[in-house]
């Protein structure tokens, strides 16, 4: 089986326990854990815990899009993060092991390669020569060559892999040498810079408070499997039923505020879809012309549900793009008629496609 093997490593374990009163800092590393854990969705699969690590793998679906690969690893920082921040924030202990919460970081590398699953005692575990190098690569030189405390260490079999040449272009290159193994490639990406971006999005999404229409479907697949549907510019294509489907202005190859995506349903009917905010494996938002100066602005939100997702758009009722002046009457009966109808038999289709390929993956 060929998949991504990931390891999520808890730096400062070490001296945070020996510096710390027992109690609190075994619970203190069980919330991070915790917290990690929380952000795993399928296809990722939690092989072990490994003390102060979460050893994980993926086996993702055909043409799967390698950007919405790494976001789905990114989370598990932003998870780690954000119950970091609620921590500190939040305590009023003085002992030793709650002030010193500021001293742990998280370190993660990823791998790509076959690996086989074994039973040993009735536990499933991975076996491999790939499953040994992803283990190896804890033992690195990232921080003392590159700085960077808490990381995303992906190997170059990765990135051929996944096809994110043009994410990776803007990380920090880096090789580590081992016995028995040779030389493993790889680039270096600091997520303490992810989770600042994170932080400091100004939100632009429509809540239901504001909706003026909501398509919602349930679906058995996978989050991130759904997601991908909903940006890969070939799968929209399918199930919006478009000729062509081009994007402009993307963020090394990610999506991101200003994004276009252009459908073509016929030769002279171009859709424009500008992307306004979106929060990887959340919310999508999205603003779309529909007559004269009219815009409908609509977000598209995931939430796991079970064993799959729950896939919900909440439309808000178009405007005046220049002056904000809600549309009269009639355009919101148009829009209504055409475009809303329509987007239900969209998202059945997408939904469609989403099971399909989670169903067809190992």
């Amino acid at each position: 089986m060929k998949g991504h093997l990931i390891v999520a490593d808890i730096s400062g374990y070490t001296r945070f326990l020996t510096e710390s009163e027992l109690e609190h800092a075994n619970g203190i590393i069980g919330e991070l854990l915790n917290a990690i854990l929380e952000t795993v969705h399928a296809p990722l699969t939690i092989s072990r815990i490994e003390g102060d690590a979460v050893f994980l793998y993926g086996v993702m679906p055909e043409g799967m899009t390698g950007a919405v690969v790494i976001e789905s690893v990114e989370q598990l920082y932003i998870g780690f993060a954000k119950a970091m921040e609620t921590m500190v924030l939040n305590t009023t202990c003085p002992c030793a092991a709650c002030s010193n919460i500021p001293s742990l970081g998280l370190k993660i590398v990823m791998h790509c390669g076959e690996f086989q699953k074994t039973m040993v005692g009735g536990i499933e575990t991975l076996t491999g020569a790939e499953v040994v190098v992803v283990h190896r690569l804890l033992k690195n030189q990232v921080r003392e060559k590159t700085g960077i405390s808490d990381y995303l260490y992906v190997t170059q079999a990765c990135v051929d892999d996944l096809g994110i040449e043009r994410i990776v272009a803007g990380w920090t290159p880096h090789r580590e040498e081992y016995e028995h193994v040779g030389s493993v490639d790889g680039y270096v990406s600091n997520l303490a810079d992810v989770w600042q971006f994170v932080r400091g999005q100004n939100e632009d999404r429509v809540v239901q408070r504001e909706a003026w229409r909501t398509v919602d479907s349930y679906t058995s697949a996978p989050s991130v499997v759904v997601w991908d549907h909903l940006l890969d510019p070939t799968k929209r294509n399918q199930w919006m039923h478009g000729g062509t489907t081009l994007t402009r202005n993307d963020r090394d190859g990610r999506v991101s505020s200003g994004m276009e995506y252009h459908c073509i349903h016929g030769d002279n009917d171009v859709l424009v879809f500008t992307v306004l905010d979106s929060r990887p494996l959340d919310y999508l938002t999205l603003r779309l012309p529909v007559g004269g100066p009219f815009v409908l602005r609509y977000t598209e939100y995931l939430a796991p549900s079970g064993d799959g997702t729950h896939l919900v758009t909440h439309f808000a009722a178009p405007f005046d793009a220049d002056s904000g002046v809600p549309a009269p009457q009639e355009v919101l009966d148009q829009v209504d008629a055409e475009l809303i109808a329509r987007y239900h038999t969209f998202q059945s289709d997408l939904v469609g496609m989403a099971e399909a390929a989670a169903l067809a993956t190992p």
